[in-house]
């Protein structure tokens, strides 16, 4: 290939990737609700327009949630590595992953359907 066409080519791989973080950071609308999963089980349903701390236990450990401004973040756990901690505030997508202690949090519109079954 021509050194014209390799740069078209990296150029459009460049717009496509730059659209999907795009999307990701800018288009993602905020929730109303985060649904906290224990090894796969829903323990807790929060609702982000409510301050509060929760401490979620699970057999693996515990996770300290705190809900502030609408947004929630875990503000200390039992586990070794922190990655979970390390999240920051979110009330958007990508959940929320603590695997030492097998939680998981998900973000989802407190009004929204997830589906229905007639």
């Amino acid at each position: 290939m021509k050194t014209r066409s390799w740069i078209l080519l990296l150029a459009a791989v460049f717009l496509v990737l730059a659209g999907i973080v795009a999307r990701q950071y800018f288009g993602a609308k905020p929730t109303g609700a985060a649904e906290v999963y224990a090894d796969g089980r829903l323990v807790r349903t929060l609702d982000l327009s409510e301050d509060g701390e929760y401490r979620i236990e699970t057999d693996y450990g515990w996770n300290l949630l705190t809900v502030s401004g609408g947004k929630l973040a875990v503000t200390a756990a039992s586990c070794p590595d922190g990655d979970c901690v390390r999240c920051g505030e979110r009330n958007t997508d990508p959940p929320i992953v603590c695997l030492p202690n097998r939680l998981s949090i998900q973000f989802s519109d407190a009004g929204e359907l997830d589906g229905v079954v007639r």
